[in-house]
């Protein structure tokens, strides 16, 4: 499973206590990214249990949402005859009914089914600027609203020949799944760009997590706390793409099947990792001025990060937003 987004968040791990003897961590590489899995509680045993539990659940998430696997549902689906009701399991029938629900929320701005435009540009495969006629072709077979949902039946139909790109949703599902899975035990898993958190820190305080800069992925930029929910960060940096002396943003506007234009980051808090998902990748769509506006509307915690004068980062969020920034937490330097 591949993500379109850049891995902008990293476990501030400085901060835990090397003396709590129930910390124990997993460094494992799936979904396409490194994954890093922490708990804490109870014996080392037993906390290595849990991870192996997160774990589970993390990989049978990917064995059913790859695109990458032929043998997954999601395969299959790309596959299904036009015309012909393809039947789901509970579980993937309450993912679409969000799915949909969230196209329709964000406009458009976030759209599964642009695996047609994903070929067109050779997202996952060095880039390409496709002919007209090809960009075309690809719009004409791209959007769920040319899949058929019926969830009453659980059943999806391809009314043309539409394919999904799991890219903006799959690890938030994925990290959903594992917070069903564990209870309340304390953990945080680092997905390679998107950060889950459930219960207090080692430390009894906050989990300590690290936003970082919107160009230069390695280096720290903004430093939060959270107890609950998912922080997910979309962006271009080092995954767009130079085709022939033009940039290709690998985050595509399902709208117009172009790259979208916005170079810079947006990282978004919720407390359901699948909605911070979605979230991040509709408002880099949308882009600051327009995505701003839509999430104070709504209530939703959103930063953008974006260049200012002189080469500084301009830091544009949401009220909700700033309550999670640490009152120590930013750069010397950064502009409102």
């Amino acid at each position: 499973m591949t993500r379109a987004v850049v891995a902008a968040l990293v476990v501030w791990s400085a901060a835990f206590p090397a003396a709590d003897p129930g910390l124990v961590s997993r460094d494992v590489y799936l979904m396409g990214t490194r994954a890093v899995l922490t708990t804490h509680g109870g014996t080392r045993d037993e906390g290595l249990a849990r991870l192996e539990s997160a774990l589970a659940v993390l990989e049978d998430a990917e064995r059913e949402l790859s695109t990458w696997r032929a043998d997954s549902p999601m395969s299959a689906l790309n596959q299904q005859p036009v015309g012909a009701p393809w039947q789901m399991t509970g579980r993937l029938c309450r993912l679409f009914a969000d799915l949909d629900d969230w196209q329709a929320v964000t406009d458009r701005a976030f759209d599964p089914m642009i695996g047609r435009l994903t070929d067109a540009w050779a997202i996952h495969d060095g880039g390409r600027l496709p002919r007209a006629a090809d960009r075309l072709t690809a719009r004409s077979t791209s959007g769920l609203d040319l899949l058929s949902v019926d969830r009453q039946q659980c059943t999806l139909t391809r009314r043309a020949e539409v394919t999904i790109d799991v890219g903006a949703f799959g690890k938030g599902e994925a990290l959903d799944r594992v917070e069903a899975a564990l209870g309340d035990w304390p953990w945080m898993i680092d997905l390679g760009g998107q950060v889950s958190v459930h219960g207090d820190g080692p430390d009894g305080a906050a989990w300590p997590v690290t936003m970082a800069h919107p160009w230069r992925r390695d280096q720290p930029f903004l430093r939060i706390r959270m107890r609950e929910g998912s922080l997910s960060t979309s962006g271009g940096s080092e995954r767009d793409l130079t085709v022939n002396g033009v940039r290709v943003g690998h985050i595509l506007d399902p709208r117009t099947g172009q790259p979208a234009p916005f170079h810079g980051s947006v990282t978004v808090w919720h407390r359901r990792a699948l909605a911070a998902d979605v979230l991040s990748t509709a408002l880099y769509v949308m882009g600051p001025r327009d995505g701003l506006r839509w999430a104070e509307a709504r209530g939703f915690s959103v930063c953008y990060l974006m260049a200012g004068r002189g080469g500084a980062v301009h830091v544009a969020a949401t009220p909700a937003f700033r309550r999670l920034i640490l009152p120590d937490g930013r750069p010397a330097g950064t502009r409102d």
